[in-house]
């Protein structure tokens, strides 16, 4: 007995057998008889299954392309390979025609529904019921008619989640091996990804295999070598990827390091998927992620190999897609009509024109992150990625491997097969550094290398990789400040200040900015749409300092608008937490800010005259000459 759950965790003996004693419990209310199987089990006629096939077309074309594939690998007298789909429906069963025999014996064939409620306790039941692989052998199955078998199935999963069937390996019971699971599993969650390409690529057809299938409908390359690591032949779309037009005849070697191994191909098909593999033609990288397959004779001799691969900017953008990392406010979702803020909007707009750094600065809550978005979207970058991270929200230790990636073993607990940073990802668009005051000094090093470049080293790798991302950076932090104080490198400085955007907070945008942002988020709200602002609550609105900025404006509505009970939101509605004045000190800052300036003033004063400004000061002019190089005035 063995399953795992779909999180690839892997269930105790003692938590399968579990499952199943529930099971049998449920299979006994439904009164399923343990002896032998229901002659008027529920069963589609041919007009229905046909139905059936038919609206679940492009699922059944990706299975049984698969299934053509890996089937070579199990004996057709022993083994028969079973499609279910979601309601339990067999649609597709394949094997030798004595195995089908033996199976439709048991109402094993096509057209029949195994639920729980129809056969009680089996592999397909028991997956469809709890939706996780599962292996039962021998008096795991609750009908003795399936005493004598194996059985191993997986759960094919579509978009959302939502099960789209199950996949089965069936044979005699002394033929139960838990590499058959492994091996289902792997097929399964490889069906769930050709799947999710095919939603996109609808108008590509699917071949007659499930290799072919994948080179046309994700456009992917094909590359067949030999049992002795010599290219035999690449299609059209492999040489436009490698760059390289006569690699037919050649060793495989002249790749560089694309290597393969052909009995580890064999032995682990299910390790060499998805791979990533860099080559260099000249001083350019070709990237691309690659899957093997070993080629086998009839008399099961091995052949070679086939690879299908794509670029990785290709598979990057698709998983962007799927990852979300995409901006969704323009400059139309910016709401404002004041001054300041329509002239940072302005010089958005302009900034967006161009491929120079931005510094986006402003207090907590002012939207510098819609800024970013809405300028990425302006962009002739808006149909890239769009990559924040918040450089203040990951340790230290772990940031760098999150902008820069890391190679396959880079260190412990690395993914295998490493893994991009968030700088390749956002090659072509956009990357958008958050908080970038808080990054840690040494980090400060590394990316000022980056910004200077345009390459970026995975921990781990030999070589750099040119990236092409546009940084946008946000910070709440007066970097000039931050500068002084020695907190804030000031070449990383001067790199990142090149277009810099003030973002105004909301208590300088004035009172009609603060009225038109309650309204909207008011008619944003479905439940309360109708509801209107009294011109006392407004009153209230515009006196608070609104230390949270916009975001603690829309925390605000939200809450009076739960308290409301009809169409007007008055000023009992409004809980608004007492802000205490701010005192010349606070503005000022720290002792050594408020130095700094008072010397700076002074220095101005007096037309830099040393002497005078000492005296003015009280202090020495040594003392005045020591302060003036620490603050770098």
């Amino acid at each position: 007995m063995v399953a795992i759950m779909k999180n690839r965790s892997i269930l105790s003996p003692d938590q399968l057998r579990a499952e199943i004693e529930v099971s049998h419990l449920r299979s006994k209310s439904y009164n399923i008889d343990r002896e032998t199987r229901d002659p008027d089990q529920v069963k589609l006629t041919p007009a229905e299954l046909e139905l059936r096939r038919a609206e679940r077309k492009e699922f059944l074309s990706v299975v049984t392309n698969h299934i053509s594939e890996f089937y070579d690998f199990f004996s057709q007298n022993d083994f028969t390979i079973i499609v279910v789909d979601e309601e339990g429906y067999i649609l597709h069963l394949l094997g030798s025609d004595e195995i089908k025999e033996k199976y439709a014996r048991r109402n094993c064939a096509v057209g029949f529904r195994w639920m729980e409620r129809d056969v009680g306790t089996t592999a397909i039941s028991l997956c469809l019921e709890k939706k996780i692989p599962v292996q039962l052998n021998d008096a795991d199955h609750y009908c003795k008619r399936a005493h004598e078998f194996t059985s191993s199935a997986a759960p094919i999963f579509g978009q959302g989640d939502k099960l789209l069937g199950v996949l089965v390996v069936s044979g005699h019971k002394k033929l139960m091996h838990p590499h058959t699971l492994i091996m289902i599993t792997s097929a399964a969650r490889s069906i769930e990804k050709h799947l999710a390409i095919l939603r996109r690529n609808k108008s590509m057809s699917l071949h007659i295999s499930f290799l072919d299938s994948v080179i046309e409908a994700a456009g992917a390359a094909l590359l067949t070598v030999d049992k002795e690591l010599n290219i035999w032949k690449t299609n059209r779309k492999a040489k436009e990827i490698l760059k390289q037009k006569h690699l037919d005849g050649k060793p495989l070697s002249v790749l560089g390091d694309l290597r393969l191994d052909l009995n580890d191909i064999r032995r682990n098909a299910w390790a060499w998927t998805q791979k990533e593999c860099r080559i260099w033609k000249g001083r350019h990288p070709v990237h691309f992620i690659y899957s093997a397959q070993p080629v086998l004779s009839k008399e099961a001799e091995l052949l070679g190999a086939v690879l299908s691969f794509e670029e990785y900017a290709k598979i990057r953008k698709l998983a962007d897609n799927i990852a979300g990392t995409k901006a969704y406010f323009t400059f139309e979702n910016l709401i404002g009509d004041s001054p300041r803020f329509r002239e940072a909007v302005d010089l958005a707009r302009r900034a967006a024109e161009s491929d120079s750094t931005i510094l986006l600065q402003g207090e907590t809550g002012t939207g510098k992150e819609l800024f970013a978005q809405a300028i990425h979207n302006a962009s002739p970058r808006r149909n890239q990625a769009f990559v924040p991270i918040h450089c203040a929200a990951i340790p230290g230790e772990l940031l760098e491997s999150e902008l820069f990636g890391y190679e396959d073993g880079a260190f412990t607990g690395a993914v295998r097969g490493g893994r991009p940073g968030k700088f390749e990802l956002a090659s072509g668009g956009t990357i958008l550094l958050d908080e970038i005051g808080d990054m840690p000094p040494n980090m400060q090093v590394k990316l000022l290398r980056v910004l200077q470049t345009g390459e970026v080293h995975r921990i781990g790798a030999r070589r750099a990789i040119q990236t092409n991302a546009r940084v946008i950076t946000c910070t709440h932090v007066n970097l000039a400040h931050a500068v002084s104080k020695k907190q804030f490198r000031k070449d990383l400085f001067y790199r990142l200040n090149v277009l810099v955007i003030q973002i105004p907070s909301l208590r300088d945008r004035g009172a009609q900015d603060i009225g038109t942002l309650a309204e909207f988020f008011i008619s944003r709200n479905s439940n309360n749409s109708g509801c209107s602002l009294t011109h006392d609550a407004l009153k209230v609105l515009t006196k608070h300092d609104w230390p949270g900025n916009v975001r603690e404006l829309e925390n605000t509505i939200l809450r009076a608008l739960q308290a409301c009970e009809g169409d007007v939101l008055g000023p009992r509605h409004i809980a608004l937490r007492s802000t205490p004045k701010r005192t010349d000190a606070e503005e000022k800052g720290t002792l050594q800010d408020m130095e700094r300036q008072m010397i700076s003033v002074v220095l101005k004063q007096t037309d830099f005259n040393m002497a005078a400004t000492a005296k003015k000061l009280g202090i020495s002019r040594a003392t005045l000459y020591r302060k003036v190089n620490k603050y770098d005035l």
